[in-house]
């Protein structure tokens, strides 16, 4: 992929003009090292000031709808950042509120687990929980091990994408944490139901998409866009991504909203 810096004048009059010839724009965003740079205390990962500002804006025009797509329980998401006008949707999607319905809705049911991927589970649960240097997080529908070590990280990866082959669960890693999930959902599954929902509650057409994200977890909903803008936030890592574009950190996405913003 030949990714281009979009704050470069160019590719930003490129995405603007984009922008003002659809009546209709599902914009997207991880949390995360997206809108909010990375904390030992996840707790304490607040989003900038400038882009809760922008997105805020966002939310009153009836041309913006947008949503929040996040590994983080949608409870604790919800507490990070408080829009009226916007979809929340967390541990990747499994759990999803939609701004015009009553309730949480689960788009891939609990599936009934085989005993080997109960007992596999089981056993990391109480494995991770008594380690030192491992934080866990129970999640209901998974597990997220954050690590304070990268390379310990690396070598328990390689131990649970053994003990998790050809399970109910699959193994992801992102930036000092390991997931092990139910397969057969991910973000881009999440990205494109929640557009179908927002399609069907207000009978609406002529969109563009945006997904705006940092992690691997996120290339999933990179390529589910195919006609839309697909914008990958580097930090710290490099540029192997299914994006288009890229930013270089949380910053320069409340620089892109900021600019969005600001066209309304």
């Amino acid at each position: 992929m030949n990714n281009s810096y979009v704050l470069d004048e160019q590719n930003l009059n490129k995405i603007k003009n984009s922008l003002a010839r659809v009546e209709n724009i599902f914009l997207f965003l991880d949390y995360d090292g997206t809108l909010a740079p990375f904390k030992v205390d996840p707790l304490s990962a607040f989003a900038l000031p400038e882009a809760e500002s922008s997105l805020k804006k966002l939310e009153k025009s009836q041309k913006y709808h947008l949503s929040l797509v996040s590994g983080r329980k949608l409870s604790e998401l919800k507490k990070m950042i408080d829009l009226n006008r916007c979809h929340y949707a967390g541990s990747h999607g499994l759990e999803i509120e939609m701004s015009f319905t009553k309730g949480v809705i689960y788009p891939h049911q609990k599936q009934e687990l085989d005993v080997l991927s109960r007992k596999n589970y089981q056993k990391s649960r109480e494995k991770y929980s008594k380690l030192d240097g491992v934080r866990v997080e129970d999640k209901g529908f998974g597990l997220a091990l954050h690590f304070e070590s990268e390379n310990e990280q690396s070598a328990e990866e390689k131990k649970l994408q053994a003990l998790f082959e050809n399970t109910a669960y699959q193994v992801l890693s992102g930036r000092k944490l390991i997931e092990i999930r139910p397969v057969g959902w991910d973000k881009g599954k999440a990205i494109n139901y929640i557009s179908d929902q927002i399609r069907k509650n207000l009978e609406i057409d002529n969109i563009l998409r945006i997904y705006i994200g940092d992690d691997r977890t996120d290339e999933d909903a990179f390529e589910v866009i195919k006609d839309g803008i697909t914008i990958y936030v580097q930090n710290e890592d490099d540029l192997n991504t299914e994006a288009e574009y890229y930013l270089k950190n949380p910053e320069d996405t409340a620089e892109l909203l900021k600019v969005i913003a600001g066209e309304l």
